[in-house]
């Protein structure tokens, strides 16, 4: 259950500071809400529901939703260390973003895949800000694994809450999993000035997907639907949908012979239903990655190649000063552990601070498992 009024902490500045808003240069918290009842018990003093300023992938001013989770008791001289936490994938729609989830939601595990992670940060003195992702919660269509995209929501959400309440402090680290790897290590490589002061001290990203051009590519001509296969086509729903949000002229041929007719009339999926939905045979998972693709599927293919390794957390470069940890999972087809690995020395090679650990879990799990969650939380706080 939540209060529906503003809701300002105990010494807290404003909830939409002078001069900030949509169209502000600085991200603000524009609402707030207590949530009195969260759908997983996390350890915490209070959270709330926010909708803040942003920009779109496009450079327009938008509103962005999402959570912060505050430590009980009273904030340390300096204020509370920030971390923020990016979710992993859940789909586009409105009703994926986690700020929303309920105790029967059915992506809920997916939702709060980093809660135990979470409240080992918030034990370790930690406020936790979780984005929800640009165009899942606010207007606009989700711009899935555009690391741009994902970076303004992460970063945005940081100093937001920073300049909503003044018990948290200016340091910040930065984590996520899966899609929300992705949003760590974007966020980590953007330039010092798009933190408005804040100062990052660690990335950590779990199951980062790396390649997904090159997989996408490989098994795009498949010709029969099914188990495991299901899972594919939900995920190209996304990307396909994903580059539409971020590129007009991909819009365009996405809708204009891009997808096949049948891929086509489930489009209106993308904005109704969360991931596990888009894979059912009733939808995107029905359909065989063979039967993806229209007449200009090609010409579309080529484009999302091209996107996706545009896009491919391999290019990202953070600063040698800022510590980066990579998590991956012995059994994980989503984020492959060698492709993980490969990746920690491609950061490594190009001047990377890198810390690297794997874990006998799959995907879920690297986030999920009570070690490996512990483990990266521990590091996270030995950062600051």
């Amino acid at each position: 259950m939540a209060i529906g009024v503003p809701a300002v902490p105990a010494g807290a500045g404003p909830s939409a500071p002078a001069g900030a808003g949509p169209g502000s240069d600085t991200p603000a918290v524009l609402a707030a809400e207590i949530v009195a009842e969260p759908p997983v018990a996390v350890d915490a003093g209070t959270t709330y529901r926010l909708r803040y300023s942003s920009t779109s992938v496009r450079g327009a001013p938008t509103e962005m939703t999402g959570t912060l989770v505050l430590p009980a008791g009273r904030a340390p001289a300096g204020g509370w260390p920030l971390a923020v936490w990016n979710h992993m994938t859940v789909g586009a729609a409105d009703r994926c973003a986690p700020s929303t989830a309920t105790p029967t939601h059915p992506e809920l595990s997916r939702m709060t895949s980093g809660d135990r992670l979470i409240t080992h940060l918030l034990h370790g003195g930690f406020a936790v800000v979780r984005p929800d992702f640009e165009g899942i919660g606010g207007p606009g269509a989700h711009p899935y694994l555009i690391g741009d995209s994902l970076a303004r929501s992460a970063i945005d959400a940081a100093v937001a809450v920073a300049r909503y309440d003044a018990r948290i402090g200016r340091d910040v680290v930065v984590a996520g999993h899966s899609e929300g790897s992705v949003a760590a290590l974007a966020a980590g490589a953007q330039s010092a000035d798009q933190w408005h002061g804040m100062r990052l001290r660690a990335v950590a990203a779990l199951a980062p997907p790396t390649q997904v051009a090159t997989i996408l590519d490989a098994l795009s001509g498949v010709p029969v639907a099914g188990p495991a296969i299901n899972e594919l086509v939900g995920l190209a729903a996304l990307l396909g949908s994903g580059a539409a949000a971020a590129d007009p002229d991909f819009d365009d041929l996405l809708r204009g012979g891009g997808l096949s007719r049948p891929a086509a009339a489930l489009l209106g999926h993308i904005e109704d239903r969360c991931y596990a939905e888009l894979t059912e045979p009733d939808s995107f998972g029905g359909l065989a990655p063979a039967e993806f693709f229209g007449p200009r599927g090609a010409e579309m293919k080529a484009q999302l190649v091209q996107i996706l390794e545009h896009n491919d957390v391999a290019n990202v470069r953070i600063p040698e000063a800022v510590p980066v940890r990579l998590d991956a999972g012995w059994v994980d087809t989503v984020a492959a552990q060698p492709l993980v690995s490969r990746l920690a020395d491609t950061y490594r090679r190009h001047g990377m601070s890198v810390t690297y650990a794997d874990h006998p879990v799959g995907h879920a799990g690297v986030a999920t498992e009570p070690a490996a969650a512990s483990e990266i939380a521990r590091w996270l706080i030995a950062q600051m």
